[in-house]
C-alpha cells in the first residue's frame, strides 16, 4: 500500500487513515497539532470511488461492501503491523478520520491485541454491528458530532458500549455540529494521548 512519512525526532510514531478523498499525508497537518515531534505515516486506502480514494468499497445507497471491508481490513491490518516492526522503542498511536474511523473499528472488531497504544476514531459510522470488539490493550477515543448525518447519537453510544464492554479503555468526544473536525475536538485529542 502506498505510504508517505514524515520523520519526527522523539519516540512516539502516528500512524494515519484518511477519510474518504484523502491521500496518505492528508492527515499530517492533524498529527502536528497532536504532537509536532512525532513521526508520521500515512497509509493510502487503494479502493476508487469516483476518482477517491478509500479503503474499501461501499453499494451506490452508500451501504458497505462487506466482502471488501473484510479483505482490506486485512491488509491494511497487515499493513500496520508491518510499520510498527520498524518502530520498536516507539509509542504507538493510529489516528482514523471517516473512512479511516471505520477500517480501524473493523480491525479492532476482527484482531484482538492490535499492537498499538492509542487510537482515535474520528466520526466513525457504525460497521460490522453484529460482531464484537475483540480483547485490546489500546486506550480508544472516539469521536463524532450530533448532527453527523452518517451516525445517530444512539449509534454512537452504542459504538462506545461495543467498545467498554470489550474493556477495551475508552473515552468519548462529542460537539453540536456534522461530521467536520473541530479545534476544540482535536484539543481534547491532544489531552487524551498526553493523559
Amino acid at each position: 500500500m502506498k505510504q508517505a512519512t514524515r520523520v519526527g525526532n522523539n519516540d512516539h510514531l502516528i500512524i494515519m487513515l484518511h477519510g474518504t478523498g484523502g491521500s496518505a499525508s492528508d492527515l499530517f497537518g492533524i498529527g502536528e497539532i497532536l504532537d509536532q515531534d512525532a513521526t508520521f505515516v500515512g497509509i493510502e486506502g487503494e479502493v476508487l470511488e469516483n476518482g477517491m480514494r478509500r479503503y474499501f468499497k461501499r453499494y451506490a445507497d452508500g451501504s458497505f461492501d462487506l466482502e471488501s471491508l473484510k479483505e482490506e481490513t486485512e491488509k491494511v491490518y497487515n499493513e500496520i503491523v508491518d510499520i510498527v516492526k520498524d518502530y520498536p522503542e516507539h509509542r504507538i498511536t493510529v489516528i482514523g478520520y471517516s473512512n479511516g474511523a471505520n477500517i480501524l473499528t473493523s480491525i479492532f472488531k476482527t484482531f484482538s491485541n492490535v499492537p498499538v497504544d492509542n487510537a482515535i476514531l474520528y466520526h466513525p459510522s457504525p460497521t460490522l454491528n453484529e460482531q464484537k470488539v475483540a480483547s485490546q490493550k489500546t486506550n480508544v477515543m472516539l469521536t463524532s458530532g450530533q448532527q453527523d448525518p452518517f451516525i445517530s447519537e444512539s449509534e454512537f453510544s452504542d459504538l462506545a458500549r461495543a467498545y467498554r464492554s470489550a474493556d477495551v479503555s475508552t473515552s468519548v468526544f462529542t460537539h453540536e455540529l456534522g461530521h467536520q473536525l473541530l479545534q476544540s475536538e482535536l484539543e481534547a485529542s491532544k489531552a487524551f494521548l498526553c493523559a
